[in-house]
């Protein structure tokens, strides 16, 4: 199953620990920073990623929302029926933070609170969307 990853460009270390994590437990992991060469086209290569992947994880940490591009994705994500019971945030930072720096919907869908880059329990918690999307797309 192909994953979207979305972050802010300055989380970038964090987006890769969590890649190689979702990888290792059999995600096929759509991330920017290798995905996109320098003079690609951006806005080419995201929509057809977003178009060809199955779940979108989000990566946020405190202030990542001022990335422009991470706003649009997840803009798109949140207006798209494909998307739709899809989309799993993981924030990263304080939990006393969690709900100042995050945007209110995404607290309503699928999140996890992650201290540092201990993900154990955010892959956990996607494998089991997906295992469960995987089920109601066979039905």
């Amino acid at each position: 199953m192909k994953i979207f990853l979305s972050y802010a460009r300055k989380d970038i270390a964090l987006a890769r620990e969590l890649a190689k994590q979702l990888s290792r437990v059999g995600f096929d992991v759509w991330n920017s920073d290798e995905a996109i060469a320098p003079g690609d086209n951006w806005a080419k290569k995201i929509g057809k990623a977003l178009d060809d992947s199955h779940l979108m994880v989000i990566l946020l940490t405190p202030k990542a929302m001022e990335s422009d591009w991470l706003r649009q994705e997840i803009e798109y994500a949140l207006g798209s029926r494909k998307y739709e019971g899809r989309v799993f945030t993981v924030f990263a930072g304080p939990v006393l933070e969690a709900g100042k720096d995050m945007p209110w919907i995404l607290l309503r869908l699928p999140h996890r609170q992650v201290d540092h880059n201990d993900f154990t329990d955010a892959v956990s918690e996607i494998r089991a969307m997906a295992s469960t999307q995987m089920s109601h797309s066979n039905a």
